[in-house]
This record gives structure tokens, sequence and C-alpha cells, in this order.
């Protein structure tokens, strides 16, 4: 029998903020014989909010009041109440997640959406759900081909590349269509810090509280349209054009299709032709010159772009889709214990080799980082391990929390998780919490959050936050 569950998702950018709903199906679709396997067989967004303009108090401070009020008229109009959320994610993106109280916001809204809603902010994540969101990892998948998903809103341009249904890189870049405002004359509002020196090399006169030439802007516009460009087809950056990536560049992937989705998609794709100062700022910003541009500069490439299955609503419906997954169902949990939130992973081998003699040790040494706090101790582990193998490796985690008062968080890829957990639980008897879950694939520096039971499985949602003191 199927289970329905609800998701919501939340996307707050640097220009607009959508809200949407979306069911899941979750059924067990093994046969009566078999270990169960529980699984997302169906998804249906069952709400799309309005596009609205993200409050703001200033430049550097986001509007919390206006915000829960605007998401709170989103959830009467749909009929939904906070309680009937089972999973889902709110992301802050793009020059939002850097306002001076974009952590505040982002806790507050957590707790206002959901019990199990993920509150989590970073280009790479929005990259990534974005490029699932706009459909680049399903036609992946189906071509047998590697698709780079450009996602460009107001303060960044946030890429995704996918092979065969997998993400293989994601990166993001200072480039965007708010990056330049405009004021009701048409006289320049604000510019970006972030463009600056690309503005200084190209020298354009663009001043804030001048009214620009069109022609200055057409050529910052191409200027950017051809980095992207250059970034698609693997050619070689400026060190200025370098500078523009936010935390880490690309891993030089060079893609076979390409896709564009974000606010500034809706001018990639459009016909409309922008040739006047008045085309440029009609939404007071370069976004449709600068969609304009990327349209005109791969035309003249040769190369095909793919329209996507979302354009401005890509990262929201990504983060209301696809930002969870389930566990196996072979797994060992406590309930009483769940959800958690923000659990460091620590990853007790590096590279491809596990030696589980030493896991003990390699366990002490990452896990000195955190003294009081909760952790998930993740590793791949063998694939059909044998039972003295299961019986080391739980010894191991167990020396190592003998000393911790913290419950016993094991993320392990391979299947057996069951077997490991009631190990564990075998020697620490009442003394600890444990909770052993599966085909679960987690990096140093990601995030874990767990939620509740489904059949026999959990939600889970694998995250890295960027907010640092």
């Amino acid at each position: 029998m199927a289970d329905k569950i609800l998701s919501v998702g939340i996307d707050i950018g640097t220009t607009t903020t959508q809200v949407i709903f979306s069911e899941f199906t979750v059924q067990n679709t093994a046969s009566a014989f078999l270990v169960p396997k529980v699984q997302i067989v169906g998804k249906d967004i069952i709400y799309r909010s309005e596009i609205h303009f993200t409050p703001l108090v200033s430049r550097e401070m986001i509007d919390l009041t206006k915000l829960k009020e605007l998401i709170g008229k989103e959830y009467v109009r749909a009929r939904i109440h906070k309680e009937d959320i089972s999973t889902g994610a709110i992301i802050i993106t793009g020059e939002t997640a850097r306002k001076e109280n974009a952590e505040k916001v982002l806790n507050a809204l957590s707790e206002f959406a959901g019990d199990f809603v993920v509150a989590t902010a970073g280009a790479d994540l929005e990259a990534v759900l974005a490029g699932f969101g706009s459909g680049a990892a399903a036609v992946s998948r189906a071509a047998f081909r590697k698709v780079i998903n450009f996602d460009i809103g107001g303060g960044t341009t946030n890429a995704s590349v996918f092979s065969e249904g997998e993400l293989v890189d994601s990166f993001a870049l200072d480039i965007g269509g708010r990056l330049i405002r405009f004021n009701k004359q048409g006289k320049v509002a604000y510019i970006s810090d972030k463009i600056g020196k690309i503005i200084d090399v190209l020298k354009l006169n663009l001043q804030v509280g001048e009214r620009p030439e069109f022609e200055d802007l057409n050529v910052l516009c191409m200027k950017f349209a051809r980095i992207i460009l250059k970034i698609a087809s693997n050619e070689k950056l400026t060190r200025e054009e370098e500078g523009l990536f936010i935390q880490h560049k690309n891993k030089n992937l060079k893609a076979e299709t390409f896709m564009f989705s974000g606010g500034v998609a809706e001018f990639i794709y459009s016909n409309d032709t922008i040739a006047t100062l008045a085309d440029t700022a009609k939404f007071g910003d370069i976004g449709p010159l600068f969609g304009y541009s990327i349209r005109r500069i791969f035309k003249q490439s040769g190369d095909q772009l793919l329209e996507p299955k979302e354009k401005i609503r890509a990262t929201v419906v990504g983060a209301g889709t696809h930002s969870i997954k389930l566990s196996g169902s072979t797994i060992l949990f406590e309930e009483d214990i769940l959800p958690i939130k923000n659990i460091p992973i620590v990853k007790v081998f590096n590279g491809g080799s596990e030696d589980i003699d030493f896991m003990d040790q390699s366990i002490r040494e990452k896990i000195s980082l955190y003294t009081d706090e909760d952790v998930a101790i993740a590793f791949r582990g063998p694939k059909s391990p044998r039972y003295l193998q299961i019986k080391k490796m739980a010894e191991s985690i167990v020396s190592v929390f003998e000393d911790r008062a913290n419950p016993i968080i094991i993320v392990v890829e391979n299947d057996f998780a069951k077997a490991l957990g009631q190990t564990i639980q075998d020697r620490v008897g009442n003394t600890k919490k444990v909770i052993c879950i599966d085909n679960i694939k987690v990096d140093t520096g990601d995030y874990i959050d767990i939620g509740k039971p489904i059949e026999n499985t959990v939600p889970v949602v694998i995250k890295t936050l960027i907010f640092k003191n």
C-alpha cells in the first residue's frame, strides 16, 4: 500500500521568493518474499505560489516580518498547515545568502515551515537543486550525455553538470541580472562590488547616479555571456574572469548539452530583442539584456540550447521535490530521538581504500574536532560484510563513543546498517541511543538531517551549511 507525504520548497532569492507544495507517493517496490525496498514512486506539484519580490529592510537586511507574512499567506492559499508537512527545504540563494540577518531568517523560517523542513543556503546546493528542477539531470540520464545547467538569478549564476543522471560538478559565479539596477528615471541606482574589476578592465563608464550608455551595458552583458560560453566550452578564463567564481572553481568538464534556468532564462528563450536602454531597464535591472546576450552568443557559437522544464521556478521545484532521499529499509533507529538536524558528517576514511583494522584510530582522529557535538560517522563499508567484519566495525565505533555522552549515529553506503546497528546496540545496551542507516552517500563537510520514519525507512537530507562566524 502506498503512503503519501507532503513536501514544501521555499526559495528566497536575490530578486524573488517562491513557495511550492509537492505530494510524494512512497511505496515498497520489492516483492513479498524479498527485503523491503521503500522508494519514492511519484512526485506531484500540487501548488505553486505567486512569484514575489524578496522583501528587504535595506540592501544588507532581509525583512523577516514581511517574509513570514508572505509565506504564511501562501500556506493559507494552498490550504496547507505546517503540521501537514513531512519534509522539504527552505533555501536562501544568491546575494540574499550574504545578507547580515540571513542565518537568523533561515532559522526562524525553519520553525515556521515544519518540523522536518531543512533550512540551508549555499551556491553549490542551489546549483544542484536548480539542475534537478530544470530537468538537466533527467535529460543527462535519458540521453547518456553530459548536460550543464546554468541557473541565472539576480545575484549569482549557479551551474551543475550531470553525466548520465549523476552530479559530477557544481559551482557558482558572481554574475546575475540585478548586479546593476536602475531607478525609474533610467539612472544607475546600484552596481555590485563583485563586478567592479570587470567594469574597470572593460573601461566602461558606469557610475551610480548617472544615466548609462546602452553600448556600455551591452559590452558588459556580452562579456558575461562570453564567460559562460567559455566555461561551457572548457576554454581558459582570464584572471579577472576567474575572480568571479564563488568559493571554488569548476572542474573543467566539457558538456555536450547546455540549458539555462532562473529568472534571466525567461529572456534567453524568448524572442524579444533588447536594443535600447528602455528595453534593458524595463524591470529595473540588466536581466533582459543579459539574457538576450546569452541567446546571441550561443547562436553565434553554433551551440544548441535545450529549453528547460522549469526556468524561474527551477530552484524552488528542486528544493521541494529533489532535496530528500530515503535510506535503505534494513536499518536501525530509535524513533524517540528523531528528527535530528544539522549533524556534521565525520568521514572515517579518505580516498578509495577502507582498512577496518585501523577504524577506531581513524575515528578518534577525525572526531577530535567535535568535543561535545553530535556527529554522524560515515563510511562506505564492505558490500557483503562477514560477521567478524561487522563485529570489528562495531567494536571500533563503541570504543570511541565510550567516553562521549552523544548518541551513536552511523551512515553507511552499502546495505548492512541493521546488522551493524544491532551489533552496536548489543554492546551499549540502554546506555546510548543508536541510529544506523544505509544506502546514503555523504562527504566530509556535509551535514545530515534524519526525519521520522516512513514505512521501514527514514527521510534523509544531505546539505552543506555556509554560515560561519
